[in-house]
């Protein structure tokens, strides 16, 4: 039971290292550039953010990745630290 616990802690700090990662992007980059580059709406990026790791596909996050010039390993396991 305890190895449950533990994993699920380490998925829910993941998810949490996705958020803060691309919350860095939006403000390095705007909202606005992230969504044409995905070709969605401001309201479907803003909605995908409240679960990034279920509501962006490989590819957008993907093509995330591309466009910052940011790792993708970083990306969607890391600590990503921008200029």
């Amino acid at each position: 039971m305890a190895t449950q616990e533990k994993e699920k802690k380490e998925i829910q700090e993941q998810h949490q290292r996705l958020l803060a990662n691309l919350k860095l992007i939006q403000r390095n980059f705007g909202v606005k550039r992230l969504c044409s580059l995905l070709d969605i709406s401001k309201n479907t990026w803003i909605s995908r953010m409240h679960e990034p790791w279920a509501r962006f596909s490989y590819d957008n996050l993907r093509s995330i990745a591309r466009y910052t010039e940011v790792d993708f390993i970083t990306l969607v396991d890391g600590e990503l630290k921008l200029m």
